[in-house]
């Protein structure tokens, strides 16, 4: 059985946290990866997401766009990160390959804070 490569396009990207957390999105805060070799017979992608905040961050939910070899769009999904992401630690997620996709782009659209550090809490 042979693994498959992937051309993928990684990104940054801030998003804002719920209006509820009342603390403000942290630019470039989240790394989003894809292994490099994918198995096509598992039927799916998985990739990691680093979260480079100080905030203790659950419900990462993140958005794929799927682009041919010309670069035109194909497709689009959501997928979930599984678990919380402690400042500085990574996590998993998973989704389905899109039909006729060679690249893809992965940002975070959303995310739910667990905890801040004690210097951003209110007295």
């Amino acid at each position: 059985m042979r693994a498959v490569g992937l051309g993928v396009v990684l990104m940054l990207v801030a998003t804002a946290a719920s209006a509820q957390d009342q603390i403000p999105a942290v630019p470039g805060a989240f790394c989003v990866s894809l292994e490099r070799e994918q198995h096509p017979v598992a039927g799916r992608i998985v990739g990691q997401v680093h979260n480079g905040s100080p905030f203790r961050v659950t419900d990462v939910r993140l958005e794929i766009q799927g682009f041919d070899a010309d670069k035109r769009a194909v497709g689009r999904t959501f997928a979930w990160a599984f678990g919380d992401i402690v400042p500085g630690g990574e996590t998993s997620f998973a989704f389905q390959p899109m039909p006729d996709a060679s690249s893809y782009w992965i940002g975070v659209v959303s995310y739910d804070l667990v905890s801040v550090p004690e210097s951003h809490e209110a007295p």
